[in-house]
């Protein structure tokens, strides 16, 4: 069955293919057990268990914290941590009222450690950053590292420019990563990720809408009418790497830049006002400070940042905070 509609809204979400790159010697060498977090659910198949999470962001700390207390080890490989020797793991036995040692290295069981490079013979686990660790007792390797964009409703049949190639993580031709830059009737809400999702996914959602049934000549921010200039700016988004311009992979990450995201598409949506940008910017305030109490704490250590409860105030732009046990546990240890 066939139907025709005027516009199309994708909506299909980007957590359900799993992403595992590619390890040089796993295959060959490796004689554990290897899993993605999308398959993770009881932390008890891990009793007893070395294992090794490779991915040091939310998934990755998560299952590192909640495997650490029924494993019999835990290294969270992450490409942020930073140069370091055998030496850490032998320092800092006495934990802050943070739960970090000295050395920042480890916490309990957990073990902190450089990205992971390799697997050599004997299942040797190798780690870059000077790493001088190398365990070769890794019964369990779980991948946290993400999931891939995938449209299988989208094919050689669909008549249709666009790419999205599996493990680049990138999605193309877009404009301002929603509408496709060719056809502005067809949009794909929610690719961009590190963002504070349901606020993020309406806020587009309403720009989409508004440009599709307003009258272009009465939006304040209507969308470029030409298609070579929205396909220009879709093809410089495509291959800067992201805001950041680091990585093919980092081209819908946005992170610390969702912000002014958010407000051009307020902008787009006909909707952004003093009440929009005082939302948008308490949501920073309280996102920024919830991301410096969860730096401060150990990755796959105690989360709790997670505890600490807000009141906004949206005319300040500003918050209060209920409570705190980051910063209750920072005034014990001065």
């Amino acid at each position: 069955t066939t139907k025709e509609f005027d516009a199309v809204l994708i909506c299909n979400g980007h957590y359900a293919a799993p992403f595992i790159p590619s390890l040089p010697g796993m295959n060959e060498h490796f004689h554990g057990q290897v899993l993605h977090s999308i398959q993770y659910d009881d932390p008890n198949v891990f009793t007893d268990k070395t294992v090794l999470c490779v991915g040091g962001r939310a998934s990755g700390s998560d299952l590192a914290r909640e495997i650490s207390h029924v494993a019999k080890k835990v290294y969270l490989s992450d490409s942020t941590c930073s140069v370091w020797s055998e030496d850490d793991e032998k320092k800092g036995d006495e934990e802050d009222a943070l739960g970090q040692n000295s050395a920042q290295r480890q916490c309990g069981n957990v073990v902190w450690v450089p990205k992971t490079e390799k697997v050599d013979e004997g299942s040797v686990i190798r780690f870059g950053g000077g790493c001088t660790i190398a365990p070769d007792d890794v019964d369990v390797i779980v991948f946290c590292s993400g999931y891939d964009y995938n449209f299988p409703f989208i094919n050689e049949k669909s008549n249709l420019d666009f790419q999205c190639i599996p493990g680049e993580r990138r999605v193309s031709p877009l404009y301002e990563q929603l509408w496709h830059a060719r056809h502005t009737n067809l949009a794909l809400i929610g690719l961009p990720h590190s963002v504070v999702p349901f606020p993020f996914f309406e806020l587009q959602a309403e720009a989409f809408a508004a440009q599709l049934l307003g009258d272009t000549a009465s939006l304040s921010d209507p969308l470029p009418s030409s298609v070579s200039e929205r396909m220009s700016e879709a093809l410089i988004d495509k291959e800067k790497g992201g805001p950041n311009g680091s990585r093919v992979q980092d081209t819908h990450f946005l992170g610390g830049h969702q912000w002014d995201y958010c407000r051009l598409m307020a902008k787009r949506g006909g909707a952004y006002d003093e009440e929009i940008e005082n939302y948008i910017a308490t949501n920073k305030a309280i996102y920024d400070h919830s991301g410096s109490e969860r730096k401060a704490l150990f990755p796959g250590g105690p989360d709790t940042y997670r505890s600490t409860r807000y009141k906004r105030d949206n005319s300040n732009q500003s918050f209060e905070i209920l409570s705190s046990k980051v910063e209750e546990a920072s005034a014990v240890s001065v």
